[in-house]
């Protein structure tokens, strides 16, 4: 029974005939438990396939079957999901200030509980998994807390569960960290259910977490990870004094030999330290030993939270099945997780919340203050510890612009990159006009400044390539902000994708209905080829570089066809160097031939098709207008056993699945509700702003990539050179094979 319940979570919308392929169980069998699953209300039939011939009824899992909850419990800060019983996350809370007196933490986190274990439109609560600082015996009791010494003794376990009248776990929260990297492994294949990790995380001394044929480790006394070795003495971890952390990690993965070993820090404390570990690992060992398989953390702050869900949807499914399930579950929507822990106002894994002091401040330079350099204003939302500190402005009110985007009137203002690069600063924004990137990069980079570029990288082929060569050649780490993979839309329809919702991918199409075009593209320099190339560069990098995430591929040949079809009409025409983007945007702007005041040199496309085929094969289509009266883009994705598709890109829009054989259905096989991004991509700014700071300090492998950002601008440039050239076909020209390995190697040589 678990096994076929487990296939629908992974394939919802299966026939009987797939259910049999996937279980390798008889007609008879499948229908029995299907029978079964519907008596306990977990499962439900879909309706049946319009077509010639027997309908094929379908299965899904019921989104009213129950929830799961799991809860990370920490010093200062409770962070608490809601997930339903297919994986579904559908619900977040977080508390900070949380008491550290031990009767009112106690009602702290039964009160937040008790908000979401009342039974709603998806069903009653199966299992609460609780992830906490401390060691913990097998009854959830608190044997000892070093960040709370007043928690010693509790008996949480057992005095939540008299209370909330429902089975509740307590975990040690490197143990649940430990377990949640470890399912979203199990999750992608890069692991097996019955595979190994080790999870080490690192402060003033060594604490690991076991998953062993995967299950927890939790060793005879509930010790198991607590190894004790302190390893750097003084208030920290800092690069230069982490040999003896080195020792001791390649001393304990040796000695378990694990599958994956997985390191984390507490804090983002100093930039280099992961790298100088591996570092240190790589020359000190013997060349005749096992090559240790090191990566750092991909669920970085969210880890705890993840494995404690993960834990609760394998206690309610095996307390429903009698018996263990196949698959290691692994939650889904970790977005909903993620908005939270990227803010930095949760700290896993971290017995004492370090004091601003005791952590080294990032000094953040800004390089043009734009229209779009108000995300600088992430840097110093709470827990990243980075300060905007100057600014490089050449524009006359450049002070003002600060004042205005940024909202502080003591940042340092400099004329040029060089008086920025002087004054001290860690690592550099760089929002500069699109054909200054290459210029302002490279210097940054050269001077050993880590850069995040907003995108495009660049608007010329020369310009992007020499960006990528001087960050392989100088080693200094580049970001660029292609913040689209982080847009919960884009990230459910990967999912889908990589779950083989739709089977192999063949083709992806997007229409882009650029309904503000007229505001934000043709009253400044973006209408001109001089300094933006064409809008298929400057909006279509954004869905370019989705389109090849969602394929796992990239163009190689492109060929393209549009031109100036109205707004080279419009003969009103204005100089607006002094102005910003606010100033002249109104809703009230249309029809578009209404417009008033656009750039004195219009000479770019405003209406663009093109057609790109990818080294996999696969087959994709882009169309831009930018003077339609609605503003989203559509994203079709195509595959051997469905197809899906977004109605709307952010809060309110659904993505729309297709996996059965009909004529026209509006409403589709099944549908998924797009949650955040709030009207654009702000929650995504976030995200990666926070993602950029943890690549720097931590070395965390990131979702955006320069080589990404490389191979969307090379193919809009090739397709910009198409329209204007007879729209004859374009290749996209090759970058040197140690460049790719270089950042497919997360910037590591």
């Amino acid at each position: 029974m678990a096994s076929v319940y487990e296939t629908l979570v992974t394939h919802p919308n299966s026939t009987v005939s797939s259910l049999m392929r996937q279980t390798r169980l008889s007609r008879p069998t499948i229908t029995t438990l299907l029978d079964s699953l519907t008596e306990m209300g977990l499962v439900a039939p879909q309706g049946a396939e319009g077509s010639v011939g027997r309908p094929a009824e379908t299965w899904a899992p019921r989104k009213d079957a129950g929830v799961v909850i799991g809860v990370d419990l920490l010093q200062h800060s409770v962070l608490l999901a809601v997930a339903q019983l297919d994986g579904e996350i559908i619900e977040t809370d977080h508390r900070s200030g949380l008491s550290v007196d031990s009767s009112v933490r106690f009602r702290n986190v039964l009160d937040l509980i008790s908000k979401h274990v009342t039974e709603g439109t998806a069903g009653p609560p199966r299992a609460i998994v609780i992830s906490t600082t401390g060691t913990v015996d097998l009854d959830g009791r608190l044997m000892r807390s070093d960040a709370v010494p007043q928690w010693e003794g509790f008996d949480l376990g057992k005095e939540l569960s008299q209370r909330l009248r429902l089975p509740v776990r307590i975990e040690n929260d490197v143990n649940a960290a430990a377990f949640g990297e470890f399912a979203l492994r199990c999750g992608d294949g890069s692991l097996s259910p019955g595979d190994d990790l080790l999870l080490i995380a690192l402060s003033r001394a060594i604490v690991t977490g076991l998953v062993m044929n995967g299950k927890l480790h939790r060793g005879h006394r509930q010790n198991a990870g607590e190894v004790g070795l302190r390893i750097v003495d003084g208030v920290g971890l800092s690069p230069g004094s982490l040999a003896r952390a080195a020792e001791s990690i390649g001393t304990v993965s040796a000695v378990l030999d694990p599958a994956s070993i997985v390191l984390t820090l507490p804090n983002r404390e100093s930039p280099g330290i992961l790298a100088e570990i591996i570092e240190h690992l790589r020359t000190a060992r013997e060349s005749s030993a096992a090559e240790l398989n090191l990566e750092v953390s991909r669920l970085g702050q969210g880890s705890a939270i993840v494995g404690a869900l993960s834990l609760a949807l394998q206690e309610a499914r095996t307390s429903l099945f009698g018996e263990s399930t196949a698959l290691i579950p692994i939650p889904k929507g970790l977005n909903h997780i993620t908005r939270i822990t990227a803010r930095g106002i949760h700290y896993p894994m971290s017995t004492v919340k370090p004091a601003a002091s005791d952590r080294a401040t990032l000094r953040i330079g800004v390089v043009g203050v734009g229209a779009r350099s108000d995300i600088a204003k992430h840097f110093e939302l709470p827990g990243l510890n980075c300060r905007i500190t100057a600014a490089a402005e050449p524009h006359p009110d450049g002070e003002a612009r600060i004042l205005n985007r940024i909202g502080r009137s003591d940042i340092k203002l400099t004329s040029s990159v060089t008086e920025l690069i002087a004054e001290g600063i860690d690592a550099a924004l760089v929002t500069s006009p699109d054909d200054t990137h290459a210029q302002v990069a490279c210097e940054l980079l050269r001077a050993g400044v880590p850069v995040y570029v907003e995108k495009p990288l660049a608007t010329r082929m020369d310009d992007a390539i020499a960006i990528l060569q001087t960050a392989y050649e100088t080693g200094t780490k580049l970001y660029v902000g292609h913040n689209m993979r982080h847009m919960h839309v884009v990230r459910s329809m990967r999912d889908l994708i990589r779950r083989g919702t739709i089977g192999e991918v063949k083709a992806i199409w997007c229409r882009h209905f650029v309904g503000n075009g007229g505001d934000y593209y043709f009253k400044d320099w973006h209408a001109t080829r001089e300094h933006g190339t064409g809008l298929l560069l400057q909006k279509a990098a954004h869905d370019l570089d989705v389109m090849h995430w969602l394929a796992g591929s990239h163009t190689e040949q492109v060929t393209a066809m549009g031109g100036l079809t109205l707004y080279g009409q419009i003969t009103d025409r204005q100089d607006r160097s002094d102005q910003l983007l606010g100033d002249w945007f109104s809703m009230d702007n249309w029809p578009p031939l209404s417009q008033r005041g656009l750039n004195p040199v219009v000479d770019v496309e405003d209406l663009s098709m093109m057609l790109m085929r990818m080294e996999s094969g696969l087959f994709a289509s882009y169309q831009q207008c930018h003077y339609t009266p609605d503003y989203w883009r559509n994203y079709t994705v195509i595959g051997t056993e469905g197809r899906i598709e977004n109605f709307g890109d952010y809060e309110g829009g659904h993505i729309k699945l297709w996996n059965r054989r009909h004529l026209y259905d509006p409403e589709g096989d099944a549908q998924f509700p797009i949650k955040g991004d709030d009207k654009g991509h702000g929650d995504a700014d976030v995200l990666t702003v926070s993602e950029f700071v943890s690549f720097i300090t931590e070395g965390t492998p990131t979702d955006t990539s320069p080589l990404g950002a490389w191979y969307a601008v090379a193919a809009a440039i090739a397709a910009t050179d198409s329209i204007r050239n007879g729209s004859s076909p374009r290749d996209i020209p090759k970058l040197a094979p140690e460049v790719i390995d270089y950042f497919n190697n997360n910037q590591v040589k």
